[in-house]
């Protein structure tokens, strides 16, 4: 981590020993021990601190979420979207006859004719299917 090599480490215990000496070296010692584990207690206790602050944050988050799910399940209408689908069903069954009233329709005569005249109606019912020749444009192709 530091890149000091033993000689270093020799160096710098030889000049401790000097400057400190012998007798006061293992009290200096321990005082250096005993002030990096401070250090070290702090370091880890800010880290804690700030992992529970992201915590919280990231809950403060999931209940927005949260919210916002109840919000939408509240605004939930089934009975709104059932009028809503009702009535659009009554608009395309009003401009169906409009459409059958613009051609015209004859009545059978006979119980042969009748049933020429339900099998055109059945076929009528039957959508038109989409010829394939038709040209293939780049919407299709993705």
């Amino acid at each position: 981590m530091f890149d000091i090599g033993w000689t270093e480490l020799l160096v710098i215990a030889c000049v401790a020993i000097i400057v400190v000496g012998p007798k006061d070296l293992p009290r200096m010692l321990r005082t250096l021990g005993q002030t990096i584990g401070k250090m070290r207690k702090l370091s880890r206790e800010f880290q804690s601190t700030f992992n529970d602050a992201l915590r919280e944050a990231e809950q403060q988050a999931d209940i927005a979420d949260m919210k916002k799910q109840v919000e939408s399940a509240a605004n939930f209408n089934p009975l709104g979207d059932l009028k809503k689908s009702i009535e659009e069903d009554a608009t395309k069954k009003a401009d169906k006859p409009k459409e059958a009233a613009s051609e015209p329709a004859s009545p059978p005569a006979d119980s042969a004719n009748a049933d020429k005249a339900s099998s055109t109606e059945s076929a009528k019912a039957e959508p038109e299917a989409t010829p394939k020749t038709a040209p293939v444009t780049e919407d299709v192709k993705a």
